[in-house]
This record gives C-alpha cells, sequence and structure tokens, in this order.
C-alpha cells in the first residue's frame, strides 16, 4: 500500500513541477538552515560536559556588594583551594589554574611560544583529559615536572617519544616531561598547551598567602551524593571564616558544566549567558523552517479545489479517510526526502564557510553514524508536520459537495488560514530585517567610539626573560631607529587590565566606599606612545625622576570617583603603597568597547612589566619599519619568535561575537526572505491562474492592464501590511531587550522600522506583481477558447 502511495505521490509531484520546485526548495533551504545551527548548538551545549564526572565538578565562586549591587567573580587567591579541601569532607579532589601570558618553549634550536598553566595534581583527577603518555597526576606532584599537550611534544621532538627529556622555559626554568596528553578537544573551554606544577610556584616564592590576591581560578570535584544546594549554604561564608574577609563576600559553588552557557551573573545569580544567543538562533533556525513548511501548506490547500475531484472519486471507490490521509502525508514525506537530499548538498557545500562564520571548528556531521539515524527521524518530524494539515483538510471533502458546481467559489468574508499563514511570514521576516539592522548600527556605534587613544601604527610584544634582562638597552636601540616615534613598557597590554581592586585609599575616601579601580603600570611615556590626551600635569618618566618608580596618572572617571577637584600631588594608597599623582589622562577604554568607562590608575613600575609598546612613525613603509623593529627583537630576544600584535587589531577583535550574530541573523534573514517569496510567487501564480476566467472579463469590459495588476496585488499588499504592523513590534521589543544588556548602546532608530516596511512590501509587490502582469497580459479570447 506505501509503494502505490508513494507511486502515486511521485506522479502527483512530476505533474506539478512548478509547485514542487517550490516546496523542494524552500523546504531544502530551511532544512539546510536548521541542520547547521542544530549542529552548532549542539557543539556548544557539549562545552565542558564530557568529563567522567562532569555533574560533580564545580568551579568557585564569589559574591560581594557593590554600589549596591552583588557582584560575581571567579577568581581566588592561593590560600583557597587547599584551605576548601582540608575543611570540608565533602569536597574530593581540588585544583587551581593560573592565566599566563604565552611563553617560550625550547629544546636545542627549536624555540616555540606556548600557552602554558600552572596547576595542581588534582586537576587531572577532575578533568577528563586523554593521556597518551606517563602519569599526569603524578608528573604535577614535583615541581621540576611538566605535561606538554601532543602538538606540543611532536613540535619539539618530533616522533620520538618525549618522556624523561628536559624543555626549558623562558631560558631559566628547565622541566622534565613526565606525561604527554592528547591536545584539549574543541569543546572545552581551556586553551592551554603545556601543564606545569604549582608547586613550582612555590619553590619559587611566587605564591603568597594574602586572601586579598585573587589572581587565580579553584575547581572543586565533590563526592558521589553531595547535595549542593545544601553544601553551598554551609559554606557561604568560607571567605569570612577562613580569610577574614569583609563581611559582604560570600562563595558558592557553580557547575562547570553549566559555566559556558549560563555564566552572567547579576545580583549573585546566574541569568543566562551565550544560552541567549544560542536560544535566539534555535528559535530563528525554527522558525526559517516553519516558513518554508508554511509555502507547503499554503501551496497544498491552494491546490485543494483541483484536488478536490481527485479525493471525491478515491472516496466513491471505496477509500477511507486514513487511507487518503496516508497518501497525501506520504506524497509529503516524499517531497521531505527529496527536500533533504537539497539541504545535504547545500551542507556540504555551504559547512566549511560556516564554521569559519562562527569561529569554531566543527567535526563534519556526515561523517557521523548518528548523523544518518536522526536524518531518517527529522525527514519524519518534518513530512508529517507540513503534510498534516493539507492531509486531513482535503481527505475531510465530502462526496457529495465536491461534485457541485459552486465548489469552491470564493467567499468574501471571513479570516483564512492561508492569509493567516502568509502574514506570519512577512512578520518573522520584517522582525529579521529591522534586527540586522539594528544590530549592525550597536556594532557600528561602538566600533566609532573614541577609545581615547591612537591605535593606528602602534604595536605590542610580550617581555621575555631575554629581553627583562636588556630592557633599557632595546629600549634606547628601539628609539634610536627613524621608523620608531615612542616606546613604552607596561604591566598590561593597552587591549586588556590584568588587575583590578576595591582596597586602595585616598584622602576624604569614605570608609565604607569601596568602588572597584583598574590599575596597570608603566615605566615611561605611555601617554605619549598610546596617544592619550593628557589633561593636566605630566605622564610617568622613570628616566627622567627617580621618584616616579612610585608616581601615578589617572584617568577623569577616577578623578570623579575620588572626588579629587585638583588631582595633582594627591596621595593614592594600593597594598601599603603610597602613589602621587603626578597627571589625569581624557578617559580611555582597555577593555570591551561596550561597556562603560573603568577608573584606571597608572602606577609607576612597582611590578613586573610584562609588555613593551611601540609606536611606529606615520607615513612609512609599514613592512620596512616592522623589519627594522625586528632587527632590534633579534639582538636582545635571540632565537625567539617576533610575535608581535597591533592594538587596533586586536581591539578589532573584541568585535567578533556582535559581527558573528550580525551576520548570522543577515543570513537568516535573507533565507526568511527567499523563503518566503518563493510561497508568494507560488500563490500568485495560483490564483492568477484559478481567477484567469474573471481577470478575461473585467479585461473584455474595459479594465486596464494596470488595474488587473492593481486588482491582483491589494489582496497581498494588505497581507504584507497587516504583517509589518505586527513585526515591527516585536522586533522592537526582543532587539530592546537585546540592547539593554550593553552598557555602552545606541537608540534604536524609528526610521529603520520605517525602511523595513518599505522593503517588505516592495520584494512582496514585485514578487506578485511579476505574475499579476503575466495573467493580466493573457489574450482573453485564449481563455474562451481553452474552456
Amino acid at each position: 500500500m506505501w509503494r502505490n502511495y508513494l507511486k502515486i505521490a511521485w506522479r502527483n509531484i512530476s505533474r506539478s513541477k512548478g509547485y514542487s520546485f517550490i516546496n523542494i526548495g524552500g523546504l531544502g533551504i530551511g532544512m539546510a538552515a536548521s541542520i547547521l545551527i542544530l549542529i552548532w548548538v549542539q557543539f556548544e551545549v557539549s562545552i565542558d560536559r564530557f568529563h567522567e564526572n562532569s555533574d560533580r565538578i564545580y568551579a568557585v565562586w564569589r559574591t560581594s556588594e557593590f554600589e549596591g549591587e552583588l557582584m560575581s567573580w571567579d577568581y581566588t587567591p592561593a590560600p583557597y583551594a587547599p584551605t576548601l579541601k582540608e575543611e570540608f569532607p565533602e569536597v574530593e579532589e581540588i585544583a587551581r589554574i593560573t592565566e599566563w601570558d604565552p611563553m617560550i618553549f625550547s629544546v636545542g634550536e627549536k624555540r616555540f611560544s606556548e600557552q602554558p598553566t600552572f596547576t595542581d595534581p588534582g586537576f587531572f583527577k577532575i578533568f577528563s583529559f586523554e593521556v597518551l603518555e606517563g602519569d599526569p597526576v603524578e608528573a604535577l606532584s614535583a615541581p621540576d615536572n611538566i605535561v606538554l599537550t601532543e602538538s606540543v611534544a611532536n613540535k619539539l621532538f618530533g616522533e620520538t617519544s618525549a618522556l624523561g627529556k628536559s624543555v626549558r622555559v623562558e631560558d631559566q626554568l628547565d622541566f622534565e616531561v613526565k606525561a604527554v596528553i592528547k591536545d584539549l578537544p574543541e569543546n572545552t573551554s581551556f586553551s592551554f598547551t603545556a601543564f606545569i606544577p604549582f608547586k613550582k610556584l612555590e619553590a619559587m616564592g611566587w605564591v603568597d598567602d594574602f586572601w586579598g590576591n585573587n589572581s587565580m581560578r579553584t575547581f572543586a570535584m565533590l563526592t558521589e551524593g553531595t547535595d549542593i544546594n545544601l553544601f553551598n549554604e554551609k559554606y557561604s561564608d568560607f571567605s569570612r571564616k577562613y580569610g577574614g574577609l569583609e563581611d559582604e563576600i560570600s562563595d558558592f559553588l557553580f557547575p562547570v558544566k553549566d559555566l559556558h552557557l549560563y555564566s552572567k551573573f547579576e545580583n549573585g545569580q546566574s541569568v543566562g549567558g551565550k544560552i541567549e544567543l544560542i536560544r535566539m538562533f534555535g528559535i530563528v533556525s525554527i522558525l526559517v523552517l516553519v516558513i518554508a513548511g508554511i509555502n507547503f501548506v499554503n501551496l497544498s490547500t491552494a491546490q485543494s479545489e483541483k484536488r478536490s475531484k481527485e479525493v471525491g472519486i478515491r472516496k466513491i471507490s471505496g477509500a477511507g479517510k486514513n487511507m487518503l490521509v496516508g497518501q497525501f502525508l506520504a506524497e509529503s514525506i516524499l517531497i521531505a526526502l527529496c527536500a533533504y537530499l537539497v539541504a545535504l548538498i547545500i551542507l556540504s557545500i555551504s559547512f566549511p564557510w560556516f564554521t569559519n562564520l562562527i569561529g569554531q571548528q566543527l567535526a563534519n556531521p556526515l561523517y557521523q553514524p548518528y548523523f544518518w539515524i536522526l536524518s531518517f527521524v527529522y525527514i519524519l518530524f518534518v513530512g508529517v508536520l507540513a503534510g498534516s494539515y493539507p492531509a486531513f483538510l482535503m481527505s475531510s471533502f465530502n462526496p457529495t459537495v465536491i461534485f457541485k458546481p459552486k465548489m469552491g467559489a470564493r467567499k468574501s468574508f471571513g479570516v483564512k488560514p492561508r492569509e493567516v499563514l502568509v502574514v506570519f511570514q512577512f512578520a518573522v521576516v520584517v522582525a529579521l530585517i529591522s534586527s540586522v539592522w539594528i544590530i549592525r548600527d550597536q556594532v557600528e556605534y561602538v566600533q566609532n567610539r573614541d577609545m581615547g587613544m591612537n591605535e593606528e601604527n602602534l604595536i605590542f610584544h610580550q617581555v621575555t626573560a631575554s629581553i627583562r634582562k636588556n630592557k633599557l638597552a632595546m629600549r634606547n636601540e628601539l628609539l634610536a631607529l627613524p621608523e620608531v616615534e615612542s616606546v613604552t613598557y607596561t604591566f598590561s597590554p593597552l587591549t586588556e587590565i590584568y588587575s583590578d581592586t576595591n582596597m586602595m585609599d585616598w584622602q576624604g575616601k569614605d570608609p565604607d566606599y569601596r568602588p572597584s579601580i583598574y590599575r596597570m603600570g608603566e615605566d615611561a611615556n605611555l601617554v605619549e606612545t598610546a596617544g592619550m590626551e593628557l589633561i593636566s600635569g605630566r605622564d610617568i618618566d622613570i628616566f627622567t625622576f627617580a621618584s616616579d618608580s612610585m608616581a601615578a596618572i589617572i584617568n577623569e572617571k577616577t578623578a570623579e570617583i575620588m572626588g579629587f577637584e585638583d588631582p595633582i600631588g594627591q596621595i593614592i594608597k594600593d597594598d601599603e603603597l603610597e602613589f602621587t599623582v603626578v597627571g589625569v589622562v581624557r578617559d580611555f577604554i582597555m577593555e570591551s568597547p561596550f561597556e562603560e568607562v573603568k577608573p584606571i590608575v597608572v602606577m609607576g613600575p612597582k611590578k613586573n612589566l610584562n609588555f613593551i609598546h611601540i609606536r611606529l612613525k606615520d607615513n612609512q613603509n609599514m613592512a620596512s619599519s616592522l623589519a627594522s623593529v625586528e632587527q632590534v627583537f633579534a639582538k636582545f630576544n635571540s632565537g625567539s619568535p617576533f610575535e608581535y600584535k597591533f592594538v587596533d587589531q586586536e581591539n578589532e577583535q573584541k568585535f567578533q561575537s556582535q559581527k558573528r550574530t550580525a551576520s548570522l541573523t543577515s543570513l537568516f534573514s535573507g533565507l526568511a526572505v527567499v523563503i518566503s517569496c518563493m510561497g508568494l510567487f507560488g500563490l500568485a501564480t495560483f490564483i492568477a491562474e484559478s481567477r484567469k476566467k474573471e481577470i478575461s472579463v473585467r479585461k473584455v469590459l474595459g479594465a486596464s492592464v494596470s488595474n488587473l495588476v492593481g486588482l491582483l496585488s491589494t489582496e497581498f499588499g494588505k497581507l504584507v501590511t497587516i504583517s509589518v504592523i505586527i513585526g515591527i513590534p516585536l522586533s522592537w521589543y526582543f532587539m530592546k531587550n537585546w540592547l539593554d544588556t550593553f552598557e555602552y548602546r545606541t537608540t534604536i532608530d524609528w526610521k529603520i522600522f520605517l525602511l523595513t516596511g518599505i522593503i517588505t512590501l516592495f520584494i512582496a509587490l514585485i514578487t506578485v506583481s511579476s505574475q499579476a502582469i503575466k495573467a493580466a497580459l493573457v489574450n482573453p479570447a485564449k481563455t474562451f477558447k481553452s474552456d
């Protein structure tokens, strides 16, 4: 029976090639879009969930009150982790990880920049990464061992085993390779390529017991059966009890498996995060598929009059309703199967481009067995969902009514399901198009924001051990180059802030007022090198003023927070050290440009200065300038790669997430427009054909072509106008909520909605008018002759 159903279905598809093309093409595009998004969603949801004990792994988070709101962070002091394990028997394992800048790893003449972390042995007990050689837990138990990833081991030692061999780090630390693990998978939040024992930091005296130094992240694995809610209740006062910190701080454990998707905290509670973006595009991909399904429903029901006689004859011949439903569903599933083949072609072609767009190296699903199993279910689901309404509608026709002359006569009242579906289609199109413009407006608005510094021709490079030994000599040789305008050493790059505190003090400060103030260090010429605007005073310069090692410059925001009317000469206390303000600069932005300006204190070099910034002169050949600078680096950093970065390019990376959002929204908007217009085109073709007698009569009675085109186009124009009226408020509501997630944001311009409405109406009317004009130009004599 099903074989017969499929044979009849194929004949019907072949007979209506135009409508079949629209159905198969639209469904194919919708399926491809939804599959791509589902693959991406599956990847994002899998991050840090593959570990053997993922349901028992937690990250330490802490909360404190700041300006009336609870702020959450996930950094802890060094003594936090061992104290946590010692005091709570529910804690089976702990691990601290530190975040360091890339370091130079060398074996003989081979030198590579790698991303290490210092961590505890518990790291490899907590997290399930594949071990290739050795025992990483044992390796991290002694200070002079190291664990490498497979790719690093291959770079340093080739195809031979790395176990037992020596690696030098930063030209000063020697380690023995005790274990090699497989490269970390794509679906992990960690990006380390080497693991050094935390005991090494302790052996070098780089670890302090100060509970106010939040410089590392801590992870804990609880024993089986531990109730996390009960544990968090008795654990909440941990920092106050054992660290002697202020009463406002509270501690809690948060599941690592949820951290990637739900890491946005407000008032001490997780309120979402990346899950919002995933949910949004998941809904959008479903809507694109639904729009394609609407085309099938509309075109199927539009042809119901043509197929009503077929239904009547089959019912008279003894066919029951269930048999007819089965036949129509078989036709729908066959169309879904054909559409899926189209989707697979689109998927195979677009997959590399899509992975590049989202910035993730996803596994190609076409090579995974589970994908084909799910494909069968997916085809059935789409086929049955799209075909159910037409199947039950057409199978319900009464044979006694079907053969009456007035069957299918047009009525002038009531709302037709087909019209509702068209309105829904174009309401989604309107919402997507206007959303694209709003997202792009926000990105452009922030990109045009004044960052408070001149980012052009400004590069920075990490300070290695070799450079640190020759800082002054290297600085002088760089300044002697005709291509170099200025040089400064800093604690952090100008694209990030590495340190902040709420413990700073100054004259007149309210003891209960503890704003978070960001800090960095420099030696000299930061203002000139960064292109900042000096408002008053001068820059720090330890080469001219010996006392400037205890000097500071502040931005306008800091002066405002500290209440300084005349900041020059004011004393700022930090960690028992006193810094004298010697200059004030206009506000500048080092972190996210989507956030408000941060208060920043730039201090003399009390800590290591880890980066060198070099401003190259304008109107110079960039390649030649970089080559000259590289020669100086080769002299003082011999054998190490010249791994410079441009400040403007690094800042540009901060827009990638929003740009991807805009690109994905543009993609789905385009697909929604194409699919909706395909359906509208098919519907207009059918209606024009079904009303050809009426058109001919009107033409004979004197109606012009423009009158006839207007007649046929007005019906659809009204539907699209209703779509615009519905879609605009929806878009405004959702995009306003999206904009509210940014501290620095644009406003929604009403002209966006006006242009969206005009464009949508224009696209729809052009689509419909092409068929209306074609129908209006037909010679009435041909129409009557054919009948």
